[in-house]
């Protein structure tokens, strides 16, 4: 039994331990709870445009238009969001928990949707090879008695020049909750059944109620839902990663780490890059000038649990793709002319008996962005003038890395879907 004091690693017994425990655990907690609503989009390939901006590539191909997407991991709604947002993909979503996939299934038999198919299976058994375009596996891997063989399945299930949108847990986050879940494990040492879920659901809420928990995070905890307080608390297995561990696990696997992926998590807490800021001019630009992975490793080290999610783009080492630095894709990102997105979205919404209707009306989207400065340059993107004299006119630095990163990212990207490249 391995043991560790940064990690919860102590049910770990082989693959087909975790396995089965993962599967109950998910069974008896579907993961995540029922979103209020499903969007879907107009323009079928709004997404797949965005996506491809995301990980640098301005000509939109990379990607392609009806691409073969593997959701490795999907729980509950992933899979639905995925089919939703690339509508002429072909779509596989997987999961290890039964009740995932029952739930997943009816929501895409009560959408019609006909773009994906769902397998029970664990990352630990399937065999595909070099079958994907693009593949979304986030929070899953770290949940595995071996992770490192896990990934290496799910590399060699890209196309030779697949894209892999990645998340594991970040180590500086997972403190308070790697704690909790060594504690509920300690309070039922003794309790060796694996029917136990119920009592060490009530076992983690008496802690957060009446433990030494700081009260502004008891009264947040004790508001979610189960399956979030749950998966947070109770997880049975849970590996956590730093840049400088997972960009060695993604070696390990024939991957590299190709760009951040910016997400919804580091959105709502203003966490738009891994770059960080130094007042002597000189020293920032010694860091700018690093390699990526060791800038974004200094940045993790020093902001700690400020950091960002690790969720990263990754691509095969053996593919016929140049890995590009984010300082390159910036350059081609000043290099660029653009022109403002426009579509429609509407929503499925749930209603009081959980059960989801389209919207029958829909609405214009993206909506205008919310930052002034962002939305001055969304505006000046009409003139046909390119990025890097866009700027200039409104009097931003374009030699300052930061800056431009963090401008790209608010603009072109899934969460940020304002600009669109043309050529």
């Amino acid at each position: 039994m391995k043991r560790s004091d940064d990690e919860n690693l102590e049910l770990v017994e082989d693959d087909e331990g975790v396995d089965r425990r993962n599967s109950e655990f998910y069974s008896r907690f579907p993961f995540p709870w029922p979103p209020m609503t499903f969007p879907t989009l107009e323009d079928p390939q709004f997404e797949t445009v965005m996506l491809n901006q995301s990980i640098g590539d301005w000509k939109h191909s990379l990607i392609p238009e009806k691409p073969r997407i593997w959701v490795a991991g999907c729980g509950t709604n992933q899979g639905i969001y995925t089919a939703l947002q690339f509508p002429r993909a072909s779509i596989t979503a997987s999961d290890i928990s039964p009740s995932s996939i029952e739930i997943s299934s009816q929501r895409a038999l009560d959408f019609s949707l006909s773009n994906i198919r769902f397998r029970q299976e664990s990352l630990n058994k399937i065999d595909y090879q070099g079958e994907f375009d693009y593949i979304l596996c986030t929070g899953v891997v770290h949940h595995n008695a071996n992770p490192q063989a896990a990934l290496s399945r799910v590399a060699r299930a890209l196309k030779p020049n697949g894209i892999l949108e990645l998340m594991v847990y970040n180590r500086y986050h997972r403190t308070f909750t790697t704690a909790i879940q060594k504690v509920v494990r300690l309070f039922h040492q003794s309790d060796i059944s694996e029917s136990r879920l119920d009592e060490e659901l009530k076992t983690a809420r008496k802690i957060i109620a009446t433990g030494p928990v700081a009260a502004e995070i008891r009264t947040q905890l004790l508001k979610w839902p189960e399956a979030k307080l749950a998966d947070h608390l109770m997880q049975p297995v849970e590996h956590s990663y730093t840049v400088e561990s997972l960009a060695h696990l993604a070696d390990e696997c024939g991957l590299e780490l190709r760009l951040s992926c910016f997400n919804q998590f580091d959105k709502s807490n203003n966490r738009f890059s891994w770059n960080i800021r130094f007042e002597d001019v000189k020293f920032q630009q010694r860091y700018a000038g690093l390699p990526d992975r060791v800038r974004w490793q200094i940045s993790n080290l020093l902001l700690l649990e400020n950091s960002p999610m690790l969720w990263f783009y990754l691509q095969r080492r053996s593919g016929s793709r140049d890995l590009q630095f984010e300082w390159q894709v910036c350059e081609e990102f000043l290099d660029q002319k653009f022109t403002r997105t426009g579509t429609r979205l509407r929503n499925y919404v749930r209603a009081p008996n959980h059960d989801y209707q389209l919207a029958t009306a829909s609405v214009p989207f993206p909506w205008p962005p919310e930052n002034q400065h962002i939305r001055a340059i969304v505006e000046a993107s009409q003139s046909g003038a390119r990025m890097r004299e866009i700027l200039t006119e409104l009097g931003i630095d374009t030699s300052d890395y930061k800056v431009v990163n963090e401008i790209r990212i608010q603009t072109t990207t899934p969460l940020c879907p304002y600009l669109r490249a043309v050529q």
